[in-house]
């Protein structure tokens, strides 16, 4: 099976290096691999960086675009690929060798559309750790399988995703227009409304690397919320119950305090959200650094379970109450 692995970048410069490094490990046949490059009008070097690459026997195409969302990125890299499967790889992604030909042999066994593994933490400070396992921790992201499954089966979404090529002609690429979707899970979705199927493969790892701020974590995880109003327009549903948690955190804050002028009872149940909410941050931060040993994270950790959930949950209002422009909050 020829493999186009596809990789969206933007100003991504200090990963790419490492992003096509990992490719060439690949222990999959070389001459069964290309690789293109979507680089979405980088400022930095990163385009002449991965045209310098040499991947011993492995083909790079570069291309060299004028958009800047991922969207846009993923298609460009899509036509522009031969392969009879599609592996998609961002500059974050950290694979092993055994990537490409493990994701092969699920994708014929299974006969799904879309396969991939669960998403693993790769971090080295105290806050990227903090950072990382709360997004592996039911706490912090629900019952995302992708994240938390202990068996393989058939799924919602998975990360990155490996998919068959014809599934693009099936469902349609992925969405550039209208207002900001989440990408990935707006195409599973249609993927799933097709009839097809989509495989999670829990001896398939594909880690990344965590934000290195709360600032930056809590930036993304707005954009999440924004983005996932955008899917809800489009498809007039949510796929998950975990999908509303935050939102419903952020409007009881928000709400009960003001019904309180009217029902004083209400500040007595803002009061116990807060109690109840701090108390399951603390227990929760605590069993997870007993579990990994790094005290040093608990300051992080205590503060990036709100800062996720409030982010998620003041986007998604955010975005369901003033629609935002595409380029707004869309970064590669």
């Amino acid at each position: 099976m020829f493999i186009s692995v596809i990789i969206p970048v933007r100003n991504a410069e200090g990963y790419i290096n490492r992003c096509l490094e990992q490719v060439r490990l690949q222990d999959y046949p070389h001459e069964n691999i290309e690789v293109i490059i979507a680089d979405g009008a980088s400022t930095d070097r990163t385009a002449a960086l991965a045209e310098g690459c040499d991947l011993h026997g492995i083909s790079v195409k570069v291309l060299r675009l004028t958009a800047t969302g991922r969207s846009a990125g993923l298609n460009a890299a899509i036509k522009a690929s031969r392969g009879s499967a599609i592996c998609r790889i961002d500059a974050r992604t950290r694979v092993k060798p055994d990537y490409i030909r493990q994701c092969v042999e699920v994708l014929v066994r299974t006969k799904a559309a879309n396969v991939g593994g669960l998403q693993v933490p790769c971090c080295e400070t105290a806050t990227e750790c903090a950072i990382g396992w709360a997004m592996t921790h039911p706490f912090g992201v629900g019952n995302a399988q992708f994240r938390l499954a202990k068996r393989s089966g058939f799924v919602d979404t998975v990360y990155p995703g490996f998919f068959r090529s014809d599934i693009f002609t099936k469902v349609g690429m992925f969405d550039e227009s209208g207002g900001v979707v989440s990408e990935d899970s707006d195409l599973n979705q249609r993927i799933r409304a097709k009839g097809e199927r989509i495989y999670l493969d829990v001896g398939i790892r594909a880690g990344y690397e965590p934000r290195a701020s709360l600032k930056e974590q809590g930036r993304l995880y707005f954009r999440y919320g924004v983005a996932r109003t955008g899917n809800l327009r489009k498809h007039g549903n949510l796929t998950s119950w975990r999908q509303l948690a935050a939102p419903v955190l952020v409007a009881m804050l928000l709400g009960l305090p003001c019904l309180g002028f009217f029902v004083p009872a209400a500040l007595i149940g803002w009061a116990a959200i807060v109690g109840v909410y701090a108390c399951a941050d603390l227990l929760v931060s605590v069993h997870i650094v007993v579990r990994h040993s790094c005290w040093r994270a608990i300051p992080a950790l205590l503060l990036v379970f709100p800062a996720m959930h409030l982010a998620w949950g003041f986007g998604f209002w955010y975005g369901l109450l003033l629609p935002p422009k595409r380029d707004e909050h869309l970064s590669v």
